[in-house]
């Protein structure tokens, strides 16, 4: 019954590694954690069980605009209808005609920001939810105690939806984070997948230049290296102007206008662009099989970070490579991020104080002149509603830039490693060393790619591709 789904819905011939277990688990009712390399078809496990029950709702949370776009664009292609998506980019309008329809969807999708908000929450109780999925899901213990405080409340938002089985999925995770995974979702006794990180199609370089001729060692590599490819980088200033030096490249962040991000996404989908400077806004999960190269022009933070964006490589199971670019004194952005990702003291004192004399948070931002979306103050602003104490605060803090500084020192571990690189990833994520050809730096066994031979393309005009690409959905909800 399986296999017909599959061949029938999802035009594939058989089951990847792990994916049969995991629908089995779902069909079955018990919570699961899966996790599967990049890549691995993690996008089967929770839209194919739906095709074999008889009604009910599959609620899909994911972290980025960029995925959730991806997959409803991926599920409409096929023929099906009934999905939907609430991010920031539906008006109230469109929020609430897809609320009035809910229950005629297969698929929901939206952000944990989105399935905060009170009213689709009550709505959302009103309907069967046959499963509710967490996609990326390694962003509870990544994202959940910080900027992305809306992870940290998943576990009881499920509960208050009538706790329906859930299903938790990623690429990467230690053994630390799958425990914060099952301990945020609240999940009871949960079947546990897990499959290799290790990626055999990709091999991995890091290169060590000076800051002065980063800008020139990327512009030589790109003369060799396959395409297509991503380059990444850590703020969207960089980004933009990375672009700007590198012919037929394009740049991709959240500060990009809706209508821009998702032309620019499609065009890299469709091969009109093969060279795309992004930060971590793009990536997790967008289903592009063909990329050969990606290089970080930055550091990332974390090792599962990296892991994920050099995912991004050979999904098809094609040979692909994996750029490092390192200068001595690249971690320093990354130390600066770490702290700014929390509030000053000063601001702790000032607000704690503030609140204590009983002024609400909206006379303290006037007050105090604070950004109401900035993420540390976010941050801060939810720890004192949660009534914890200034010294609270403080202390708590300290000990996550401790955590942040010790995986901010693993990654810098693996840039300066002298042995197999792959086996260190292996290491991290506990599981034996591999050997194989076609590996690493470190080991010798690298593939030269052949020099890139420039062609002319075509600039499409936007408007033009907005229509090619949408008009297909335009009367789904």
């Amino acid at each position: 019954m399986m296999e017909d789904v599959l061949k029938k819905i999802f035009r594939y011939d058989q089951f990847r590694d792990g994916q049969r277990e995991i629908i089995e688990a779902v069909l079955a009712g018990r919570d699961t954690v899966a996790i599967l390399p990049t890549g691995g078809g993690k996008s089967i496990c929770y839209q194919l069980p739906s095709y074999l029950q008889s009604d009910g709702l599959t609620l899909i949370l994911s972290p980025l605009l960029s995925l959730i776009e991806d997959q409803v664009m991926q599920i409409k292609s096929r023929g099906e209808r009934s999905v939907a998506k609430l991010t920031s980019l539906e008006s109230r309008e469109q929020k609430e005609q897809i609320l009035r329809q809910v229950d005629q969807l297969r698929y929901l999708y939206l952000s944990p920001e989105q399935l905060a908000v009170p009213q689709i929450q009550r709505r959302l109780a009103e309907v069967k939810i046959n499963l509710f999925v967490v996609d990326e899901a390694h962003c509870i213990s990544q994202w959940g105690h910080e900027f992305r405080t809306d992870y940290a409340k998943l576990g009881p938002i499920r509960r208050g939806l009538g706790n329906p089985p859930c299903l938790a999925l990623t690429a990467t995770a230690t053994r630390q984070v799958e425990h914060d995974i099952i301990a945020g979702l609240s999940l009871e006794q949960p079947e546990r997948i897990r499959h290799s990180v290790n990626r055999p199609e990709i091999q991995f370089i890091v290169e060590h230049t000076d800051p002065s001729e980063k800008d020139a060692v990327l512009q030589t590599r790109l003369k060799t290296v396959n395409r297509p490819c991503v380059i990444y980088t850590t703020t969207r200033k960089e980004a933009e102007r990375i672009a700007f030096f590198l012919p037929h490249a394009a740049y991709y962040h959240a500060g990009l206008e809706a209508e821009d991000r998702q032309l620019i996404q499609q065009q890299f989908l469709h091969d009109e662009i093969d060279c795309l400077v992004c930060t971590s806004a793009f990536g997790m999960g967008v289903n592009k099989g063909n990329v050969r190269t990606v290089i970080h022009y930055t550091m990332p933070a974390t090792i599962e970070a990296y892991m994920q964006e050099v995912g991004r490589a050979g999904r098809d199971g094609q040979l692909s490579t994996a750029i490092l670019l390192f200068s001595p004194g690249d971690q320093q952005l990354q130390h600066f991020l770490v702290d700014k990702q929390y509030a000053s003291v000063l601001w702790i004192d000032q607000v704690a104080r503030l609140r204590h004399q009983g002024e609400s948070f909206d006379a303290i931002e006037r007050r105090l002149r604070l950004d109401p979306d900035e993420p540390a103050y976010r941050l801060l602003k939810s720890q004192l509603m949660e009534g914890k104490t200034q010294e609270d605060i403080i202390g708590w803090q300290e000990e996550r830039k401790k955590i942040r500084l010790r995986e901010l020192m693993q990654m810098i571990n693996y840039i300066q490693n002298t042995s197999c690189r792959r086996a260190f990833i292996l290491q991290h994520f506990g599981e034996p060393p591999i050997i194989q050809d076609r590996c690493c730096d470190n080991c010798g066994t690298l593939t030269t790619d052949a020099p890139l031979i420039e062609t002319e393309t075509e600039q499409l005009d936007w408007k033009r591709r907005l229509e090619e690409v949408f008009f297909s959905s335009r009367h789904s909800v």
